[in-house]
């Protein structure tokens, strides 16, 4: 079985003692756990003022590093976007762009958030939506941080329908929700924890709407893989879900 991941992460997290990988230990991580193929973006765009800096690392840490997408934070909220955005574009490897609203303090309703859309959708880039990096009741006690509402990722959808947008952090009870009402919306499996996790979700949910996620390094590798490995799912379902869905959505 082919596996695309769509939510690893390269650097250090300040806030809990996990693996800081980089670009060639991350590689050897998953390769180890079978998955050959991953998106990859920066932990250090999360807290620093600007992004601008831990994208360009990350573009050049993965050059030449084989199954590694380089998938850059951009920070709508900071005036420059627009030239980090068309520096990062340049890049023909970069298929997607990843929001952190949470962590740069700014609501998907918010016009540049908008503006941005446009821009990528012109660019023929993708979008994709980190509602949470770790579940928000163990973040670091001096910290207030709130996920990306689920309603919020309905309304950008429909405000601009030509946008592919994957929703990356997403609880059960939100893919639950939130994925039905929006069939265009994409969402990874990254959160979505439950007894016998893919027949529960695939009860409601469209198996062509979910991807394989591992959110290495915050969580085990090998707890993303159990959830595929054995549900039992028809060999189409599967295949689609460990890689061809996000595949067709990255245009890959």
């Amino acid at each position: 079985m082919n596996y695309l991941d769509a939510s690893t992460w390269t650097g250090r997290w300040p806030f809990a003692l996990i693996d800081a990988h980089t670009s060639r230990s991350l590689t050897a991580h998953l390769g180890r756990h079978g998955i050959r193929r991953a998106l990859v973006s920066p932990l250090d765009a999360v807290f620093a003022p600007a992004t601008g800096s831990a994208n360009c690392e990350l573009l050049r840490l993965t050059r030449g590093v084989a199954g590694l997408v380089p998938v850059p934070v951009i920070n709508p909220a900071l005036t420059n976007w627009r030239e980090e955005l068309a520096a990062m574009a340049a890049d023909p490897r970069v298929r997607a762009v990843r929001l952190l609203p949470a962590y740069h303090n700014y609501r998907l309703s918010h016009r540049a958030v908008d503006a941005l859309a446009t821009e990528l959708v012109r660019r023929k880039l993708w979008l994709i939506v980190q509602v949470r990096l770790i579940d928000e009741r163990h973040e670091y006690h001096a910290l207030t941080i709130k996920p990306v509402r689920a309603t919020d990722l309905g309304a950008l959808g429909q405000r601009h329908p030509r946008l592919r947008v994957l929703a990356s952090g997403l609880l059960r009870s939100e893919v639950l929700a939130v994925l039905p009402k929006h069939p265009r919306l994409m969402a990874d499996l990254s959160f979505a924890e439950w007894h016998e996790t893919m027949s529960h979700l695939l009860a409601k949910v469209s198996a062509s709407q979910l991807c394989f996620a591992s959110h290495t390094p915050f969580f085990i590798t090998a707890a993303a893989r159990a959830k595929l490995d054995p549900s039992g799912l028809p060999k189409a379902k599967l295949a689609a879900i460990a890689s061809r869905n996000l595949e067709r959505w990255l245009g890959l």
